[in-house]
């Protein structure tokens, strides 16, 4: 597995922690619904990567540490 930022792919390493995010469903601006995955890359960075499985639209880079 891997994601790709600034042109370069980066492979993951390790998945350091996994959680879901489900609020303001009742709101009218609407539900957010996400998952995060917390990864290490096999180049050393840190990353915060979420998929938003409200909109099904594919997976975002939230925060890179390096």
């Amino acid at each position: 597995v891997a994601f790709t930022w600034n042109g370069r792919r980066h492979p993951w390493a390790q998945v350091v922690q996994r959680w879901q995010v489900d609020v303001d469903w009742w709101a009218d601006e609407g539900r957010v619904w996400r998952e995060y995955w917390a990864v290490t890359t096999v180049d050393g960075l840190f990353c915060v990567i979420f998929r938003d499985l409200a909109a099904e639209e594919g997976w975002y880079l939230a925060k890179v540490y390096d």
